[in-house]
């Protein structure tokens, strides 16, 4: 009897468990043919599910690469501290001998390389600003993917 119902489709069944089959009744005025513009709509959004499925996946592995390129150039970054402190101190020192020469009447400091002592260390202190500001940036960035991944 099950078997002669959902042969001729007047009963459609769903399984609940392994062991129990429910039949369910539909009325026979819902038993219509679908017509090809709503199977080929229906198609349409399994291809667009899929996609946006495919999408988030590579969206995913891009922001686990993302994560490791921002991290590696956040290791760059970091071990460039030491020598760019350490040339900002070497400026500073030169600049700071050369003005304390100068204030004690030494008169021999040619003038233009004064001033190119102090752009050095006007330029040491930006670059360690710099790399010291990126860091901070980077580590938002790693912080926003990690918490959105």
């Amino acid at each position: 009897m099950v078997e002669a119902s959902r042969r001729d489709s007047r009963l459609p069944y769903r399984r609940t468990s392994p062991f129990e089959t429910v039949l369910t009744p539909i009325p026979s005025g819902s038993m219509s043919k679908p017509n090809e513009t709503e199977l080929e709509e229906a198609g349409a959004r399994r291809l667009l599910a899929a996609v946006d499925e495919l999408n988030e996946r590579r969206e995913g592995r891009k922001l686990a690469e993302s994560a490791s390129q921002l991290k590696r150039r956040r290791e760059r970054l970091w071990a460039s501290l030491p020598a760019l402190s350490q040339t900002r101190a070497d400026t500073y020192r030169l600049n700071s001998d050369a003005l304390t020469l100068g204030r004690s009447g030494a008169t021999y400091q040619d003038p233009q390389k004064m001033a190119q002592l102090g752009e050095a260390e006007v330029t040491a202190d930006d670059a360690m600003r710099r790399v010291q500001r990126e860091i901070r940036q980077l580590d938002e960035e790693i912080g926003k993917i990690g918490g959105a991944s």
